[in-house]
């Protein structure tokens, strides 16, 4: 008995674009204009990583993407990831004082996104690794806590070589996460930007002493 055809390359395509597509220059200007820059911001309060969620906002409206992308990246290193897939409607969005006045709340997620898409898209570097230290730092796991470890260490001027015994990094946003919300090219796309800070990666490598990390590093 023959099988069901598979899908051609248009119809996965697809079936699997963005859950939601990305805000057009003036789309996100006319949202970035609706924000009320709330000074005990609650959507800041509400986020897991204290974003300055009016101050990227701001930036937005004044045409200043790379300074948007900057305040969100320095409290989330994963804020391209975070923009796609975290939960917004129960934290950030949710808390938005428009909700108070039974109007949409900013579409906070699609606004993280154009900014961090626009410094992706345009190799943007926004950060470079601190004067060396002569600490060495090994850190098991490439996954978003590993990697944004490895990250503020290496802005720190610390020496950083991180393990991961899969064949790519990432963790959960490469490996676990629906392309419709995030698709893998991203994922990877946002650890080079952290690899690029002179963070050393080693794959393949599964890490079973202890003993010898430390013999090894600090």
């Amino acid at each position: 008995m023959q099988g069901p055809n598979p899908l051609s390359d248009e119809q996965l395509a697809a079936n699997f674009a963005d859950i939601a597509p990305p805000l057009t220059s003036d789309a996100a200007l006319l949202e970035a204009n609706k924000c009320l820059f709330c000074y005990d911001a609650p959507c800041t309060i509400a986020c897991p990583t204290h974003i300055d969620v009016p101050a990227f906002i701001k930036k937005i409206a004044t045409g200043n993407l790379r300074g948007s992308a900057r305040v969100i990246l320095d409290a989330n290193p994963f804020g391209h990831s975070c923009a796609r897939a975290c939960p917004v409607e129960v934290l950030c969005e949710g808390a938005c004082v428009l909700n108070d006045r039974d109007e949409q709340p900013i579409k906070i997620a699609l606004l993280q996104r154009h900014a961090t898409d626009y410094v992706l898209e345009h190799k943007v570097t926004l950060f470079a690794p601190g004067a060396q230290t002569g600490k060495r730092v090994a850190i098991v796991g490439a996954g978003p806590a590993g990697l944004a470890c490895a990250r503020d260490l290496r802005r720190r001027g610390h020496a950083v070589t991180v393990f991961e015994a899969q064949s790519q990094p990432g963790g959960l946003n490469t490996y676990g996460i629906a392309e419709y919300k995030l698709k893998s090219n991203v994922a990877i796309a946002e650890v080079q930007d952290i690899l690029d800070l002179g963070v050393e990666l080693k794959l393949g490598v599964t890490v079973s002493s202890i003993d010898d990390l430390l013999a090894r590093y600090e």
